[in-house]
């Protein structure tokens, strides 16, 4: 379990890592909305948005989403790991950011309200997966490796 938790960890994080630049062109240079329930969760908890509660917030999720990606693809015997990430990123943004946090939020789902609520924050997250899968894999090929050679 612990393996599993380092893994998720850095897989996670490299996901996480890997969202911030597309989000910053989506939101930034081309003034999508994106990160709003990660914002909103933090002005319910603590008042307010600081930088360095959004940056702690984002790669706590995004090693806890990590968790059951990573455990999947060590255990895979099927499909590519870039077609197994892009799925999952697809569907934590369908569970999670079109169903689940409107739901909880008492907001509009983006379905709702429309493409330039969908594709922007469905880009972040098929990055996310993406790079996710890619880190884990290749972690899980160091860990095969080094497991060979002793």
């Amino acid at each position: 379990m612990r393996r599993l938790m380092v893994r998720a960890g850095i897989a996670g994080v490299a996901g996480g890592i890997a969202m911030i630049p597309v989000g910053i062109v989506l939101r930034r240079v081309l003034g999508y909305s994106l990160n709003v329930y990660g914002e909103l969760l933090l002005q319910t908890v603590l008042g307010r948005t600081p930088a360095w509660a959004l940056a702690v917030e984002h790669f706590l999720i995004s090693w806890g989403m990590a968790l059951p990606l990573v455990a999947v693809l060590a255990h895979r015997r099927w499909g590519s790991p870039t077609a197994v990430g892009a799925a999952y990123g697809a569907a934590i943004w369908l569970v999670v950011n079109s169903l689940a946090l409107p739901l909880a939020f008492g907001r509009p789902t983006p379905w709702q309200l429309g493409w330039s609520a969908i594709g922007p924050s469905l880009a972040v997250h098929l990055v996310y997966g993406l790079a996710a899968s890619a880190v884990a894999v290749r972690l899980d090929r160091g860990r095969a490796g080094a497991t060979a050679g002793a």
